[in-house]
Formats: structure tokens, C-alpha cells, sequence
């Protein structure tokens, strides 16, 4: 009896009334009743070609692989007598073909590339070099950066004020004896101020090396009676720092963008201090920063092609209000709105310089009536201000004074005129003036 069903092609068998469609492994038999059948060794088979276009996976990370198959089969309805079946075979092929694989970049833990490269030679012959002529040069550049010696034995030293000395004997045989260069200073009360500072301090100094003479004016503020108050116009008197804490400016405008030069002085751990000067841009009524923070502020004036329109202030950083800072007693320096400079009757001395103040002027404003007491003072290193000189004025005649002898300050001191009125309001002018003098 034949019943030989192909899955491959799809033949039907009309015998058996089975049909397969070729693509599944799904078997339907129709209902149907037959009489004992007969099979002579049956086989059934099924072939699966699974064939995927393309995979793309990411990097791949497998524990274990399980790989799991399940047939459901379900009959319909079966119906038979008592088959015989001797020998049943399934066979059941997968092939499984990836015709492309794309993965990331695979990670390697570790990854060690060796290459051994033999060179071998059986025989090497060369004949006699010729060297037509070699020249070797070696230079050798030794820049020490440090050399430490051991203490050095002098036999015999010279006297580094020997030019000084020359100089001296040469002048004495000139001028009859005189001990130091009349022709150095303008008059002979500077010559003695050098010799005094020698007896005194004990240092040599020069004023014509110096080369620098000075004048300071100063003008003040509407003054209250009763109290000494420095002249200068921001009002009563500077509060002096020991470090340097002066570092802002700014202006009461903000159309204020002009440079402003600064003399100042800085101050080291031992009260010494170093004069500087330096140029800042303003930038209206906002803060700005000094290149260098100092002790002390001296002059300010435009150092521009256009006026200044507001009020320009040094200062310690502090709150501001329109440019100004609130707490006036971190102001160091002004110029009044609608001037150009500073007028402060005060300023300092380096390290490295002496002043002789050879004299004064004095007067009331002519805008105000009254008189008022003068007092020129001096604070050394480390100590308070002293009056050295004390003169009165009034609005019917200004003062001047020519001071013979003159008036020595040493080194790292201050001096400021202060004036003291009976007269409210009452507004006053001062020059000081004399020659620095450089220690030799």
C-alpha cells in the first residue's frame, strides 16, 4: 500500500488524503477510516534550512548556552485500525549559516605582541677603509649657578668712598680747605645739613647725586574749629596703615575712564618703605585694583588728554556709594571734583632717602575770612608726630618762611602740616619744600 508522504516538495498522497504544504513541520491529517494498513519501514523526515540575512549584535558576554527544542504535535482526529509499524526512524537536520557577522570592537584584557627577528651573517669581508680626513670638536659651555666659597683672607681692603675722598683732596687744594663741594647744593645751609646728618646719624648722604628737590601743596577742607586737622582736601586727618592695605580707586563719575598717575611707597615687615610711582585707568565709579598695593599715597594727578569730571579717591577696599566709600577713614588721597591733582600737605620719606626742608607758605583762601594756626610736624620710624614749627596766618597776609638752618628728617619718617581755626569753615593753603639726599 502506498502512503510515502515528501515534506521537501509537497506531494499529496490520495491514498492516504495527507498533505504537507512544505513550509512547516505541522501535520493535519482529515478525518478518515481505513483498514488495518500496512507500512512497510516508514520514514519520516525533516529538513530546516535556517538562512539569516545579517546579525548585528553588540559585544557579546555569554555565561551559558542552553539551547532548547519543543514539537507540539496535535492530531485532529485520528482514526485507525491496529497499525503495524516495524521500524520508525526520525532524523530531524538543522543547518544553521550566518552568511555575515558585524560585532563591536571587541575589549582584549591584555594583549602582548612579540616579533624575533634573526639576523644572521655567515661572513663578513670588508677591505681597508679610506678616511680622507675626520675632525672631531668638542665645546663645552660650564654656567655656573651658584659658588660657594670659604671665607675669604684680605690682605688690605679699599675704601669704597676712595673716589669721595679723591674728589675731596682735590676740592680742599681748589677752595682752601672747604670739606665738602660748595658747588654741589645751592647754598651753603645744605652743605651743613649733610655734615649734620653724618654727626648725627652717622651716614654719609649726597644731595647733588640725589638730584631731586620737592615742593608739596596742600589745601584743606572746609575745617571745624577746635581740633587740629591735616591740610588736604578730603577732610580731618589720614589714618595711617603699617602694611599695604591701600589697593582701590575709583571716581564720583562714571564717565571717568582717564589715567591717573600715583606717587606712593610701600612698606616692608620693618617699617621700611620704598617709594613707587605707577599709572592706573580709571573706569568710572567701579573699583579698580592698583598694580601695586601700598602704605602710602602722596600725589595724584590726570595723566590724560581730557579733564576729570567726578571726585577721584585712593582708597583701602571698602564698601562704595556712587564711587565714593562710605567709610571715609580708608580714604588716603582725593582730587577734588573739577581740579586735575591732589593738594595733601603730607607725604614720606624711603629708606634710602633724607629730606632737608629749607621752608613754608602759608595763607587763608580768599573765599573765607579768619585766621588759623599752622603747625609743621614729623613722625620718625616707630614713634608719634612731633611739631617742629608753629606760625600763624590770617586772611590779611599769608606767612612764608625760609628756614636757616634748615630742618633735617631722616629716613622711613612722615611729615604733614596740620592747622587749627577758631573760624568755622574757614579753608587754608600750605607749601613745604626742601632737597632729598641719597645715601652714599
Amino acid at each position: 500500500m502506498s502512503g510515502v508522504f515528501d515534506s521537501q516538495v509537497g506531494l499529496f498522497d490520495a491514498k492516504l488524503g495527507l498533505f504537507d504544504d512544505g513550509g512547516t513541520d505541522a501535520l493535519t491529517a482529515n478525518s478518515f477510516a481505513t483498514a488495518s494498513p500496512t507500512l512497510s519501514n516508514p520514514s519520516l523526515a525533516s529538513n530546516a534550512a535556517l538562512t539569516p540575512l545579517s546579525i548585528l549584535t553588540a559585544a557579546p558576554n555569554i555565561l551559558a548556552v542552553t539551547i532548547t527544542q519543543e514539537h507540539s504535535l496535535t492530531p485532529t482526529v485520528i482514526v485507525v485500525g491496529n497499525p503495524i509499524i516495524s521500524t520508525t526512524g526520525l532524523i530531524q537536520d538543522h543547518q544553521l549559516s550566518a552568511p555575515s557577522v558585524v560585532t563591536q570592537s571587541p575589549e582584549l584584557s591584555t594583549s602582548e605582541l612579540i616579533e624575533n627577528i634573526v639576523l644572521t651573517t655567515s661572513a663578513l669581508e670588508t677591505g681597508s677603509p679610506t678616511v680622507s680626513a675626520a675632525t672631531i670638536s668638542q665645546v663645552h659651555a660650564l654656567s655656573p649657578t651658584s659658588i660657594l666659597t670659604a671665607r675669604p683672607q684680605v690682605q688690605s681692603t679699599v675704601d669704597p668712598d676712595w673716589l669721595i675722598d679723591t674728589e675731596l683732596q682735590e676740592l680742599q687744594q681748589m677752595f682752601g680747605g672747604w670739606p665738602r663741594r660748595n658747588y654741589e647744593v645751592p647754598d651753603g645751609r645744605l652743605v651743613q645739613a649733610e655734615r649734620e646728618i653724618e654727626q648725627q646719624f652717622g651716614q654719609k648722604v649726597s644731595i647733588d647725586r640725589k638730584a631731586k628737590s620737592l615742593i608739596k601743596f596742600g589745601k584743606s577742607a572746609p575745617l571745624a574749629t577746635g581740633s587740629l586737622q591735616t591740610v588736604w582736601t578730603v577732610g580731618g586727618n589720614e589714618t595711617y596703615v603699617s602694611a599695604n592695605t591701600i589697593d582701590s580707586i575709583s571716581s564720583s563719575s562714571a564717565l571717568d575712564t582717564e589715567q591717573v598717575y600715583l606717587e606712593c611707597h610701600t612698606v616692608d615687615e620693618s617699617g621700611n618703605f620704598t617709594f613707587l610711582s605707577q599709572v592706573v585707568t580709571l573706569n568710572g565709579q567701579n573699583r579698580v585694583a592698583l598694580p601695586v598695593p601700598v602704605a602710602r599715597v602722596s600725589l595724584a594727578y590726570n595723566n590724560s588728554g581730557t579733564n576729570l569730571v567726578g571726585r577721584v579717591v585712593v582708597y583701602e577696599n571698602t564698601a562704595l556709594n556712587n564711587g565714593i566709600p562710605t567709610d571715609v577713614t580708608k580714604i588716603h588721597i582725593d582730587i577734588p571734583a573739577g581740579l586735575q591733582e591732589s593738594f595733601k600737605a603730607a607725604t614720606t620719606f624711603s629708606s634710602s632717602d633724607y629730606f632737608v626742608l629749607t621752608g613754608g607758605f602759608g595763607s587763608v583762601s580768599s573765599k573765607t575770612s579768619g585766621a588759623a594756626d599752622f603747625y609743621l610736624e614729623i613722625r620718625e620710624q616707630n614713634k608719634v608726630f612731633r611739631q617742629v614749627a608753629a606760625i600763624s596766618g590770617s586772611a590779611a597776609g599769608p606767612w612764608e618762611i625760609k628756614l636757616d638752618p634748615a630742618v633735617v628728617l631722616p629716613k622711613n619718617s612722615d611729615i604733614r602740616f596740620r592747622a587749627e581755626t577758631a573760624n568755622n569753615n574757614l579753608v587754608v593753603f600750605t607749601v613745604f619744600q626742601g632737597y632729598l639726599a641719597k645715601i652714599l
